[in-house]
């Protein structure tokens, strides 16, 4: 072969090459893409053929979800967790409950530890960037929790601004302690109870929790009380938390949930569980 036609011959087969690479490279991106989407696509099927669904709580949180021990069996109950059966049962699973530190619980969904977080969680912008979530299926109101001995001395927000205060790591109220207290000290805690036994102790004047929730731990606490004034915070909304891209799984999930408050079964479940509470509470 003539050098001329040589190189011609070398060129044609690196042009080829070059083509193969390019055309390798997208269908090696198209396919990530096709298991991306078959990944989030099938979620359902896949926790249906798993026959089990894994849900994320915090149970520090009644009634919403908290531990009961009764006949010396610790269970974690609450209207969070009927939600969830409700929606294992209509999947025809299994539920599974995992009890965890608030803060973890979209790290464990972002991974695929959980299919679901259902922990009263709100569906603020910041996590919409992480994980998708259904529609609303409670909204209440954040209250402070204080000392009764403080109550005369403790009438405003104003007499919190150099305080020390206390609330749940990676929460809403966290965010409006800090954004709304720079001058106060602003303890952030894994769990509830724990805030609520730094004000039995002493070691904050306040803890700014959702109103449901303040209403369970002041019973339990005849020292403390709901301060007598309003917070200026945002409403609390509560919704379900799926990995993104939920699909077939996020649509179920909100039927299932539609159905249930245009049936006042949540509103029932709510009720019952706060009984359940109280009725604990009171032995």
């Amino acid at each position: 072969m003539k050098k001329g036609l040589l190189k011609l011959a070398l060129g044609a087969m690196s042009i080829l090459a070059l083509a193969a690479c390019g055309n390798t490279s997208e269908t090696a991106d198209s396919s990530a893409t096709d298991s991306a989407a078959t990944t989030t696509t099938d979620k359902l099927q896949e926790i249906k053929d798993s026959g089990k669904l894994v849900m994320g709580t915090s149970a520090d949180y009644p009634p919403y979800e908290w531990h009961l021990v009764k006949d010396g069996k610790d269970t974690v109950v609450g209207f969070d967790i009927d939600i969830a059966q409700a929606i294992a049962d209509e999947l025809g699973v299994e539920l599974e409950v995992k009890d965890m530190d608030f803060d973890g619980l979209i790290p464990a969904l972002t991974t695929g530890k959980i299919d679901m977080i259902i922990a009263g969680m709100n569906p603020t912008e910041e996590r919409k960037q992480s994980v998708d979530f259904t529609d609303i299926y409670y909204t209440q109101k954040d209250v402070l929790v204080i000392r009764s001995a403080d109550a005369a001395t403790i009438t405003s927000e104003d007499a919190l601004k150099t305080a020390a205060l206390a609330t749940q790591k990676a929460t809403i109220q966290e965010d409006y302690l800090l954004e709304n207290f720079p001058d106060a000290e602003i303890q952030s805690v894994p769990k509830w109870n724990t805030a609520i036994m730094s004000l039995t102790t002493g070691k904050v004047d306040a803890v700014l929790m959702v109103e449901t929730v303040a209403k369970q731990f002041v019973s339990q606490n005849p020292d403390l009380m709901i301060a007598e004034f309003d917070v200026n915070s945002e409403l609390n909304q509560s919704a379900i938390a799926v990995a993104k891209n939920g699909g077939d799984f996020l649509e179920t999930v909100n039927g299932i949930l539609t159905e249930m408050q245009e049936s006042g079964k949540i509103e029932e479940l709510i009720q019952v569980n706060t009984q359940l509470m109280e009725d604990n509470t009171a032995e």
